[in-house]
């Protein structure tokens, strides 16, 4: 995480854009698989997910992604 994405700033939302947050669980190697194709579509810089985190399942493990984003005003 940059140090604009605090825990802090992530959690806070202005009145024109909220928070999008996505969580991927699995395999290391499937989340990190997943992480490098959402780089690779341009949705998300790699250094924008967490750090991998340990889940309460063996093996597994997850990373967060939060991406601020302005809702459709149509």
């Amino acid at each position: 995480m940059t140090s604009e994405n605090t825990p802090f700033n992530l959690l806070q939302s202005s009145p024109d854009r909220g928070n999008l947050k996505v969580i991927a669980f699995g395999d290391p190697k499937v989340v990190e698989n997943y992480i490098l194709t959402q780089y690779r579509l341009g949705y998300a810089e790699v250094n924008e997910w967490s750090r991998p985190l340990p889940t309460t399942n063996p093996g597994e493990v997850m990373s967060i992604l939060i991406k601020r984003v302005s809702p459709d005003k149509s």
